[in-house]
């Protein structure tokens, strides 16, 4: 395998107060709240320890932080900063962002959740992708259900969506990968900010109401973006673009009549500001359709950790 320069690698940690709202199939589970980083343990050791090991073994990032209540891990953890912040999900995200971001050489960023445990080799997998494509203005791996329902145990009732992998393909059927790397030179960070905090807030939800919840809550704020281009003469189409661009997707999305390359150039509209889209014209998001199930079994309910226990067990 190629040796790459490893990437900066923030892990979300926050804490949940409340537990989150979990869709019908999972009505009968009980959520995890807290601050699952420390108080999940599996075999008696915090998911925060063996994830860091594990991104170690993986050897793709470096520096790793954890941002998260120092209160809780404290100002380093197995040889990752802590990035003091204990808010909504979306300031976690700017918080850890704005620390990073500018100690990474050219902005390149990568995000995930502390509640996931994939293997090294796995990163070391996933990340082959994103260097193969490199550069990219982003890159998230969608993770390829199995085919066996059996297979995702305690994590059955996660919600799934459908995409094509050609537009001339059968549908196949997804789940969200918790990983995200992109080149924060080139992302409307406060744009993200915000639609990160409101998709988290929505989790577990359909997609329509998402669309709907995210498109509400975000629309007052590109007006006002709008308005400012106008007083400095530029086209003022922020507005229109992320609208259109982000309800063609959903719906598009819903129905299973979206590839994955269709959905990141949709959301490179939305999330890439014009002028770097300008700048760099053959640069592209991408949205891989891989396997990986670890990515997409998020410890979110008792009977998963419990579940994740005694496979390590």
């Amino acid at each position: 395998m190629v040796k790459h320069d490893p990437i900066p690698l923030i892990i979300l940690a926050g804490s949940d107060p409340e537990p989150a709202a979990l869709p019908e199939a999972g009505a009968d589970l009980h959520p995890i709240k807290g601050a699952k980083g420390m108080d999940l343990r599996i075999g008696g050791r915090p998911i925060i320890d063996l994830l860091l090991e594990r991104v170690e073994e993986s050897g793709c990032f470096d520096p790793v932080y954890i941002a998260g209540p120092a209160r809780v891990y404290g100002e380093s953890r197995s040889g990752a900063r802590v990035i003091d912040t204990n808010s909504t999900f979306g300031k976690n995200i700017e918080v850890a962002v704005t620390a990073v971001a500018p100690l990474s050489p050219g902005g390149i960023v990568a995000v995930t959740t502390c509640d996931i445990l994939p293997e090294g080799d796995e990163l070391r997998r996933l990340m082959e992708d994103y260097y193969q494509h490199a550069p990219l203005d982003f890159w998230a791996p969608l993770i390829l259900a199995p085919e066996r329902p059996t297979e995702m145990g305690a994590s059955a009732w996660k919600p799934k969506y459908q995409v094509q992998p050609t537009p001339e393909s059968e549908p196949t059927i997804l789940l969200p990968g918790h990983f995200v790397l992109a080149d924060t030179n080139a992302i409307r960070l406060p744009l993200v900010y915000r639609t990160f905090d409101l998709a988290y807030r929505s989790r577990n939800r359909g997609v329509l109401y998402r669309l709907w919840l995210i498109a509400t809550h975000i629309l007052l704020g590109l007006v006002v973006q709008d308005i400012k281009h106008i007083f400095a003469f530029r086209l003022p189409d922020l507005t229109a673009t992320v609208i259109t661009n982000g309800v063609m997707m959903g719906f598009h999305l819903q129905d299973g009549v979206i590839t994955s390359d269709e959905m990141a150039e949709r959301l490179r509209r939305i999330f890439v500001s014009f002028k770097h889209r300008r700048k760099y014209p053959d640069r592209k998001g991408r949205l891989p359709l891989m396997h990986a199930l670890s990515m997409a079994k998020d410890i979110d309910t008792e009977e998963e950790a419990r579940e994740i226990a005694r496979e390590l067990s």
